[in-house]
């Protein structure tokens, strides 16, 4: 790293959507005088050199290339993983052998043996990690953890945790690597659920037991070769017992048109506090007595500060950019007094979705979580 104007040289390994979100999620960071790192972004490891996105890329990165051993290259610090599930492990291999830094897309991997290898190599290796479960950046989730750790709100009773999109609800869109099960892992359980599961993680504490449904709603798709099966979920439902005695629900749908949202709703024995994902904003907060509660305070390190008004965008990308900032300033050596999902936060929130598929596959059998 070249210390003296604090640059952080990145590789990236795929340059579909998620792949262009954490290149746009820097520049935001970078715009909004974001305290870490300037990451430039030098190598892109892309599938097929002939294809748009390769064409893209070559706008922006200095290399451009189809071999994924271009990570092994000197003058790389990190490497950020935004490929197809199945294709994490190769790039996470070249990035290792390398010793860089590694910013992995969620899941890990689609299968969740591969996901249990992948956190026992970047342990054994050293390195800095970290998954882009981004959520954890978004201001009111940060609100929402240092209330829940304050007491203020006392014991939580229920919850209900929702991202319900719409993308696949049309049966024309065609068919895409997301959409296949051997190359995803899952569907809306697997691509969402994650996300949720590890905010409950972080707020709420282990999950004791567990009862899933999961619906494949749009069962075929047009594909290259006429139409071709839907192998993964649309729609998943679960039920949560918490260790700390909590219940609630977890729903997660890509076939949601129309009324889109995004949140999580904690109901405690002092008040009840929403957190609206879907939008910048601040944790919500309502009291029994209608009084307005004072909130903890807080004294949080300012690469996690909410997105300036007139730099904000979506609260995706404004989530995005605070993640690949906070990662920018691990791999440059320096902590901050918040928990950052590394690939061991990853693995757990994995296991879970792991134990929600068993459940829907045993007709929703109540599930007992081992630790």
């Amino acid at each position: 790293m070249t210390k003296s104007c604090r640059q952080l040289r990145m590789g990236l390994h795929g340059y579909g959507f998620i792949g262009r979100t954490h290149v746009l999620a820097s520049q935001l960071s970078l715009a909004s005088s974001r305290p870490c790192p300037h990451i430039v972004w030098d190598t892109a490891v892309v599938h097929d050199l002939a294809s748009p996105a390769a064409a893209l890329a070559r706008q922006t990165f200095r290399t451009v290339t189809d071999d994924v051993h271009a990570f092994l290259r000197e003058d790389l610090d990190a490497v950020s993983i935004a490929s197809p599930n199945d294709a994490h492990m190769a790039a996470l291999a070249s990035a290792l052998q390398n010793r860089l830094a590694v910013y992995c897309e969620k899941p890990l991997s689609g299968f969740l043996d591969e996901s249990r290898r992948m956190a026992e190599m970047v342990e054994a290796a050293g390195v800095v990690h970290q998954v882009a479960l981004m959520y954890r950046f978004h201001p009111a989730v940060i609100d929402a953890y240092h209330w829940l750790r304050s007491g203020r709100l006392g014991r939580v009773l229920t919850f209900r945790a929702e991202l319900l999109h719409g993308g696949y609800l049309d049966p024309n869109r065609p068919m895409a690597w997301r959409l296949r099960q051997a190359q995803a892992g899952g569907g809306a359980l697997t691509d969402l659920g994650v996300h949720l599961i590890d905010l409950l993680l972080h707020l709420l504490g282990p999950v004791q037991r567990l009862a899933t449904e999961l619906r494949t709603f749009v069962s075929s798709r047009p594909g290259s070769r006429g139409s071709e099966a839907v192998t993964v979920d649309d729609w998943a439902l679960a039920r949560l017992d918490m260790q700390s005695g909590a219940v609630g629900t977890l729903e997660v749908s890509r076939v949601h048109v129309g009324r889109e949202r995004d949140g999580i709703e904690i109901v405690c024995e002092g008040g009840v506090l929403y957190i609206p994902l879907d939008r910048e904003a601040r944790a919500e907060i309502w009291s029994p007595t209608g009084e307005p509660l004072s909130g903890p305070t807080l004294d949080s390190h300012p690469v996690l500060a909410p997105m300036p008004a007139k730099f904000a965008q979506t609260a995706h990308l404004n989530a995005h950019a605070v993640s690949i900032a906070v990662f920018a300033l691990r791999a440059a050596g320096e902590e901050i007094a918040y928990p950052v999902p590394t690939f061991h936060e990853a693995l757990a929130a994995e296991r879970l979705v792991d134990a929600m598929r068993t459940s829907a596959e045993e007709g929703g059998k109540l599930v007992t979580v081992s630790t």
